[in-house]
């Protein structure tokens, strides 16, 4: 009997992570089309930059984040470029990577930057675009900032790791291919059984 509860407790769990993933996907969809771009182009840009290594709901999750923010396209992707090459770099995961830099840029939080060796600040990057718009940082709304704290961010970024190159293959590329291959696998046969 234990044994069975457990069967389907887990069952149950992956058919919700699926149905989970299902919605996430669709979120991308709207949001994408609300800002004029198409939600399985973003999901596929993000897919190559990252080379097969996160999960399409993963990635969707992410996307979703920043479109949110009012992060467009080509802030995400190279949000994505300075997260793959700040990870090997540092020999760091790449989803966690990749989490910092969308959730640390969305959320306007510098410490969710610093364990990846970017240091931008939110003042600084504040005053500089401001300036550029011939603005004050006091005139500056929150979406300004966030895009001043983005452009800041993908500046350093590029800058300490525009140099990486990422073409090569490891173990820890092939072992996170996997995983985020398994994981769609997962994902399509629980939205079939779900549905």
């Amino acid at each position: 009997a234990a044994a069975t509860v457990f069967a389907l407790q887990q069952a149950f769990a992956a058919l919700n992570a699926a149905a989970r993933a299902e919605q996430t996907v669709k979120g991308v969809n709207a949001l994408a089309a609300a800002v004029g771009v198409s939600g399985p182009e973003i999901i596929k840009q993000i897919k190559e930059i990252t080379q097969g290594q996160l999960s399409l709901a993963e990635s969707a999750e992410l996307i979703n984040l920043g479109l949110s923010a009012g992060l467009g396209e080509k802030q995400l992707a190279g949000l994505a470029q300075v997260a793959v090459k700040a990870s090997k770099a540092l020999g760091r995961d790449l989803s966690d990577s990749l989490n910092r830099v969308v959730r640390g840029v969305a959320k306007l939080e510098p410490e969710l930057l610093d364990e990846l060796g970017l240091f931008t600040r939110i003042e600084p990057a504040a005053e500089a675009y401001a300036k550029a718009l011939g603005k004050t940082v006091g005139q500056l709304s929150n979406f300004e900032k966030r895009q001043a704290f983005a452009n800041a961010a993908l500046d350093e970024g590029n800058d300490k790791f525009g140099t990486v190159d990422t073409s090569g293959e490891t173990a820890a590329k092939s072992l996170e291919r996997l995983v985020a291959t398994l994981s769609d696998i997962g994902v399509q046969f629980g939205q079939l059984i779900a549905n």
